[in-house]
């Protein structure tokens, strides 16, 4: 199973907003995650399509995401489209079932695609931050919680 990187940020950037106290400007989430922000702007707008990430315009607007319980497979499904684990050896269509190897070998195939979707459906971006908490608990280094409030990252004059 190959995740593009857009699904790889997509869900770095999922996981960081579900730290945030509230809304978080693509430009943060970009500098915090180190991910390009025109690259990000993209994925965020094709999260916010699917209903998974909400945007609220203003100075103190930006990304949330728009449910707690969304899943790692949520995210994967709509940056990448739908996961395969196999594909016919053409490259379209149904694998070949010519000979019983050959049926026997796909549903093996197929049964672990529905593993894969069962188990990324069942992981919520929550537990992945719950996870990180303990993994990473340092502030201001990726993954870990932003602060409190929404000056952290502004220009002091």
């Amino acid at each position: 199973m190959k995740i593009s990187k857009k699904a790889y940020y997509g869900l770095r950037a999922a996981v960081s907003l579900a730290e945030a106290d509230g809304p978080v400007s693509a430009h943060e989430l970009a500098e915090r995650e180190h991910i390009p922000e025109d690259f990000l702007e993209k994925i965020l707008q094709k999260l916010r399509k699917a209903g998974i990430v909400e945007s609220t315009k203003g100075v103190e607007g930006g990304y949330a995401l728009s449910r707690k319980d969304v899943s790692v497979w949520d995210i994967l499904k709509s940056l990448d489209g739908p996961v395969r684990t196999f594909s016919s050896p053409g490259g379209k269509g149904t694998l070949p079932c010519d000979f019983p190897s050959h049926c026997q070998t796909n549903d093996v195939l197929r049964k672990l695609e529905i593993e894969i979707e069962k188990t990324l459906s069942g992981m919520t971006i929550s537990q992945l931050n719950s996870q990180q908490k303990t993994i990473n608990p340092s502030p201001g280094v990726p993954g870990t919680p932003f602060p409190k409030g929404r000056n952290h990252l502004r220009l002091q004059t």
